[in-house]
């Protein structure tokens, strides 16, 4: 899974809404008539007439008419135009954007933690509804296996067991573990006004799962089965052996099966009825659609939040612009949101001085991208035979870390706004740990680091040697062709090495040599000596990038073949147990928490990789716009569009 996301990436954030209804001014008492009792004088004597002076009196006051509330019309940029925003059509981050605001998340993954949305809580294992169970398996059984494969169980096949042990399937039947959720919905309604029920979730995966529906999910190969068990309720059932610590996200957001049941596949990717003017049950609905400029949404008469006054918006435009802007492009001035898919990072100069402006408001968070350069702690056998293996004793990896200035690089590439990392997950993820090693720039440390192992100048030259001062350290510092981004960071990192005796040539190579599978393959073939790229952050720590387990090579040196993902081939037993243990738990499960945080203390002392930093995402809105939330994780950023608002003057 790991090595497909690192793929993905290779071809390519809440305020109180101010409630805005006027006050109807009603009078606190009404005014009566002041009555005054006066005896009558006695007219005096050649005295002038007095002329009667009338009382004043107030009538009730009449109630003001209220004012019109102003409409909140807010407008969103962002890129393109979607093709349709079919549930299972175009991926875009357009077409994503609209969606979010008809068909509500299930949840979010806010700070790299999951909450519910649309569903009713988050399943969990201390409630019941999240549970690991056994189940007896035997041959021909659709499995999960020990090298993360999906197929029947076959004799030979190596499977980890009810016992986290991983064994070979010998033919007589084994137990492995099963994992099972129980999700329920809130009490959503579409906007015709049907109830969605737990069987629309089901025709949902359903219709995801036909071969004739273009979108693949993966998801529904590792599911067993997916049913309704209740009105609003559903369970989800894995195949043996799978366990997810993201298993919330094996629930299928729902399509209205009262309409679309008798469609096919195919039929349901053009429809109107799901492409264009879809039902909703979240909190806007499709009003129009102006080809080429926008997409206008009004609110949803049956949205289940109404009462709480949700949305507060009157509608909501999607207005279409050119995507990966290094500046803010023509148009933005009618936008309130401009979406990160709009704006490139590049931007953040221009989103600045509009900033100080005051016309808009920069939001900056962290995209879930980690940068990192690892190191060729064991390369392959056939690359190990023409070049020296620098790195594996750890003092010169963390000699290396010491000696790249990966505050500078920070400084340079993402103007100041990322961290630099520690370990193999961004510092502000909710599981890291308070106490791993860090490793700052200090080259005098480095070059001391460095003479400790034997690695000396011994010739003057100002490049280091081998312990047998007969090899110049002098090695390859490789990344993917074709991204500025990736060939500043190698270049930065080969000057920074020259100030500790290392010859470092940066060496961009096409991505299909670079990224090919093993054995050919630069990357996954172990054949570097250092190599930049990335990895994606996910929810839970994917420690498993570093396991032994993981290393690519050939069956026949006892390697799982050419898939795994530890390109570094770096081995640890205390780092194995740890991530081991954690993996084979539930988020909320007793160890959970403290085997992720030994393996991160582990990896940062032992560095198989350099963390860099985590690319930075860009949006920015006006100063009106209330409740906007960019996050790490969350993508698209329009996720909570039943409460944004607009701030009216006054208010």
């Amino acid at each position: 899974m790991a090595k497909l996301l690192l793929l993905f990436i290779v071809l390519g954030g809440s305020l109180i809404a101010c409630r805005q209804d006027p006050e109807t001014a009603q009078p606190t008492a009404t005014n009566q008539p002041e009555t005054i009792s006066e005896a009558t004088p006695e007219p005096a004597e050649n005295a002038a007439e007095e002329t009667p002076i009338a009382t004043a009196t107030t009538g009730p006051t009449a109630t003001p008419t209220p004012l019109p509330v102003p409409p909140k019309d807010l407008v969103v940029c962002v890129s393109g135009e979607p093709a349709g925003i079919f549930l299972y059509g175009d991926q875009s981050p357009a077409a994503m954007a609209v969606r979010q605001a008809i068909y509500e998340p299930p949840y979010s993954t806010l700070n790299y933690d999951y909450q519910p949305v649309a569903l009713d809580k988050i399943p969990t294992p201390a409630d019941g509804d999240a549970v690991l169970g056994t189940v007896e398996v035997s041959e021909g059984t659709v499995v999960y296996n020990a090298n993360e494969e999906i197929g029947p169980l076959t004799r030979d096949m190596a499977v980890i067991n009810a016992d986290g042990e991983h064994v070979v399937f010998t033919g007589e039947p084994i137990r492995m573990n099963q994992l099972s959720v129980d999700f329920t919905f809130q009490p959503l309604v579409w906007s015709d006004g049907t109830p969605v029920t737990a069987e629309d979730s089901v025709f949902s995966f359903q219709v995801i799962g036909d071969r004739n529906t273009q979108l693949l999910d993966k998801r529904v190969r590792l599911t067993e089965s997916y049913k309704a068990t209740g009105e609003r309720s559903v369970r989800w059932v894995g195949i043996p052996g799978y366990m997810e610590p993201e298993y919330v996200t094996h629930v299928w957001t729902p399509l209205p099966s009262h309409q679309l049941a008798d469609y096919t596949a195919v039929e349901l990717a053009t429809l109107d009825e799901t492409a264009r003017q879809p039902l909703s049950y979240g909190a806007f609905v499709v009003e129009s659609w102006e080809e080429g400029e926008s997409i206008r949404l009004v609110p949803n008469p049956n949205y289940y939040r109404a009462a709480e006054g949700l949305p507060y918006l009157t509608s909501l435009t999607y207005k279409f612009l050119s995507d990966n802007n290094s500046t803010l492009p023509d148009g933005f001035e009618e936008c309130n949101i401009i979406t990160d898919d709009v704006l490139s990072f590049d931007a953040v100069g221009a989103v600045d001085e509009a900033e100080a402006a005051g016309t808009l408001v920069e939001h900056v968070a962290t995209a879930g991208v980690v940068e990192q350069i690892i190191f060729g702690v064991d390369p392959a056998a056939t690359y190990e035979s023409t070049h020296e293996a620098w790195f594996q004793d750890a003092r010169v990896r963390q000699a290396f870390t010491q000696c790249t200035d990966r505050q500078a690089i920070v400084d340079e590439l993402t103007f100041g706004r990322a961290t630099v990392m520690d370990t193999f997950v961004p510092n502000n993820h909710a599981l890291h740990p308070d106490d791993v090693a860090q490793w700052d720039y200090d080259p005098a440390a480095a070059n001391a680091l460095l003479d400790e192992v034997g690695y000396l100048d011994t010739d003057g030259d100002g490049i280091r040697n081998n312990i047998s001062a007969t090899v110049p350290f002098s090695i390859t510092v490789g990344t993917n062709a074709g991204s500025d981004l990736r060939a500043q960071i190698i270049d930065m990192v080969a000057e920074d090495l020259a100030e500790c005796g290392i010859q470092a040539n940066p060496r961009p190579l096409e991505a299909g040599t670079w990224f090919g599978s093993g054995p050919g393959g630069k990357v996954f073939g172990r054949q570097f000596d250092l190599a930049q790229f990335v990895w994606l952050s996910r929810i839970q720590p994917d420690c498993g990038l570093y396991l032994t387990q993981n290393i690519p090579g050939p069956i026949i040196d006892g390697f799982n073949g050419w898939q795994g993902v530890n390109v570094s081939g770096w081995s640890n037993e205390a780092y194995d147990a740890a991530c081991n243990t954690a993996l084979a738990v539930l988020p909320g499960m007793p160890g959970f928490v403290e085997a992720h945080q030994e393996a991160m203390r582990i990896f940062a002392q032992e560095l198989p990789a350099m963390p860099l930093f985590t690319r930075m995402r860009l949006a920015a809105t006006t100063p009106d716009v209330l409740n906007f939330q960019l996050d790490a994780t969350q993508t698209p950023a329009l996720w909570n569009a039943f409460e944004l608002d607009l701030e009216l003057e006054g208010s």
